[in-house]
Formats: C-alpha cells, structure tokens, sequence
C-alpha cells in the first residue's frame, strides 16, 4: 500500500500545479442539525480546514432525500464570491439529507519494470541528473511492458438533518469508492465509538489510512491532522472524539496494482461532521 501511495502522489506532482495542489475541496452546512426548511450549504477549496479560499468549480454535486429521492444540482443552482460557494437547500421534510459532489481529475500511467510499477512519463531522462527510482520514461520501456492508468477523482459530502436523524441516506451504497456510516454522521457525540465503513465496489478495505482533521482556530498553517485511523480487516475505522467542534474526515485511496484491469482509480474523498456534546 506504501508503494502504491509514493507512486500516486509521485505522479500527481509531475501533472498537478504546487499552488493548486495546496489547495482541498470540502463541503459542509452551516448548521449540521436544524428546525429550518432551508439549509446554507457551503463549498470550496481550503488549505485551512472549513476556511475556504476558493469557490468551488468542476463538481457535480447530487442530494439524496430522507425519501431516497436523488436531485441532480446544476451550476447555477450555487452561488458563488471569489472565495466561497453555497447553495440553499430545501429540507421540509423531516430527516436526513446527503449532499455528494464528484469530479474526475488527472489521468497517470504506470509501468511494471522487473516487477515493480514505477510512474510513466514522456520524454527522455536528464543526462545532467540523478534518476528518480521511481519513475520511467517510455523510451525506456520494452514492447511488452504492463502499463496501467489511474484516474483520480475527488468526492466531497456531508450531512444535514431536520429534526430527526434517519438512516436511509446514510446507508445508501454508491458505485464505486464509498462510506458505510454505521454511526450517523449527524448523531456523533464526544467520547461515544464512531464506526464507518470504508468500501469499494461494495467490498470493505483493509489496512486503510484515514486523517481526521480539525477545525481551523489559529493563523497557523500547520498541519491540523487531529488523528489518523486505520481500517480493520473488515473495512471499517473505528476511533472516538473528545472534543466537540467540527471536523473533516479526508481518505486517498488508490486501487491496488494487481487490481482487476488495466483502468484503475484514485478515490480522494472528504466528509464534513459535527461532534455534539452528551
């Protein structure tokens, strides 16, 4: 799994802007429990958690009602300044809402070279300098190397209740990479056990990183990891909070190489949730 992560991001940086990079796309309402029939929902790119700096751009976003309904939001359903998006939404009826947006990023290619897949690029190497073990230039290549692509792709969501917390929302399965919320999101307390599900194609994955982050209170530009937690053999992170506040749950998973296919896919996924007292 080490070896799969060095090679993704080893790869995303040789596509992706340092300055964009830097910068993570979340979700989240301004009230993860309410009495209301609108809710302000908030979106866009940080690098402090929850202070956007970024409007959002390039997602799609879907709701799914406590009804099991899916509404498919348009561009123009949000609103957006320089530095935030957010979109209204309607939640009269009692219970659970889910809002999701996805979007696809960049494309990478890998190379298997005596038994190890190192990350594919054009080109010629450098004479002048040293070459990174980890990367392979195509020139290098023989004809019947094993070659396979990733296709990134971001997946923000959250939560929003009215006056009940309902479960049809939160144990809707989704294609693809996905969160099984044993616990609610929405019903989280301090010091209570958290369990989520951690899937893909429906299949738990094990021995999987995950960073809780915390809100942002200070100037810092530090890391804000509040604490990282694994998977178990099942799939599923199993932690607790102490602190009641806000928090994003951020997961970057790529499909193994010896994964079925040559087409696989890296999930990077972000939850906004609220910790309530007891």
């Amino acid at each position: 799994m080490n070896l799969v992560r060095n090679l993704s991001l080893i790869s995303s940086s040789l596509v992706i802007a340092s300055a964009a990079y830097a910068h993570y796309p979340y979700i989240a309402p301004l009230s993860y429990q309410t009495f209301n029939n609108h809710s302000a929902i908030i979106s866009g790119f940080y690098d402090n958690p929850f202070v956007s700096e970024i409007a959002i751009k390039n997602f799609k976003f879907h709701v799914h009602t406590p009804a099991g309904q899916k509404i498919e939001l348009k561009d123009t359903d949000w609103a957006n300044t320089q530095t935030l998006s957010s979109y209204s939404l309607e939640n009269k009826v009692d219970g659970s809402y889910r809002i999701r947006g996805e979007k696809p990023g960049s494309m990478s290619s890998f190379a298997q070279v005596n038994k190890e897949w190192k990350a594919l690029i054009g080109g010629q190497p450098a004479a002048d300098k040293p070459r990174n073990p980890n990367v392979v230039y195509r020139s290098q290549l023989a004809k019947n190397a094993k070659i396979k692509t990733v296709q990134a792709q971001e997946i923000i969501e959250t939560f929003v209740s009215r006056r009940t917390i309902s479960s049809a929302t939160a144990s809707h399965l989704h294609d693809g990479f996905d969160v099984q919320f044993i616990t609610h999101p929405n019903a989280i307390q301090v010091n209570q056990p958290i369990q989520f599900k951690v899937l893909d194609n429906q299949h738990g994955i094990k021995g999987l990183n995950a960073e809780i982050l915390v809100q942002t209170t200070d100037y810092s530009r530090d890391t804000k990891v509040f604490k990282t937690v694994t998977t178990d053999e099942q799939g599923v992170l199993n932690f607790s909070l102490a602190e009641k506040g806000q928090y994003l749950l951020k997961i970057d998973y790529q499909q193994p190489f010896n994964h079925k296919g040559n087409e696989l896919k890296r999930y990077k996924y972000t939850l906004s949730f609220n910790v309530t007292a007891k």
